[in-house]
């Protein structure tokens, strides 16, 4: 049976001729000093437990702030990734933008060429034409003139005697 502060303070001991009785004394200061110990020990290992809870909950907070450092830093990163990958967009864009211009310009280059290029073949298809229909008029002319005839046919040289 455990010992309650009021039991120890209530207790009363039988008298005999030298004072109390030496073994109702001893059993008693037994059972109080087996409680103490009990105690004494509970109380150390509630404490040893508490003290480890402590260090624990020291450890979560350490582990808490690295953690929210971390994720800080994770959010800085991530913004940064976002802003260069914004920047990249738009070197692209822009390089993209050049390269089509450059195109754009070289396609119309080459359109100014071939036109002009167009422009020289027709001037040189009317000039045939034109060169050609000259060609068929005097063709045509020298066809509607009389005819002239020589005036002696051309003879052919003698033949030599063969020999044989």
């Amino acid at each position: 049976m455990k010992l309650s502060p009021l039991d120890i303070e209530h207790m009363e001991f039988g008298r005999t001729v030298g004072g109390y009785g030496k073994r109702q004394v001893r059993e008693f200061l037994e059972r109080v000093s087996q409680q103490l110990e009990e105690t004494l020990r509970e109380n150390q290992s509630l404490r040893d437990e508490l003290k480890k809870r402590d260090e624990r909950i020291e450890e979560l907070k350490v582990g808490e702030v690295e953690l929210k450092r971390a994720v800080i830093a994770a959010e800085r990163i991530a913004n940064e990734i976002k802003e260069n990958a914004k920047h990249e967009a738009s070197l692209i864009l822009r390089e993209a933008d050049g390269q089509r211009s450059g195109m754009m310009r070289d396609a119309e280059g080459r359109l100014r060429s071939l036109r002009a290029e167009i422009s020289r073949l027709e001037k040189e298809q009317m000039l045939f034409r034109e060169q050609f229909r000259g060609l068929l008029k005097a063709f045509e002319r020298s066809l509607d003139q009389p005819e002239v005839r020589r005036s002696k046919p051309v003879e052919a040289p003698p033949k030599e005697p063969s020999s044989g």
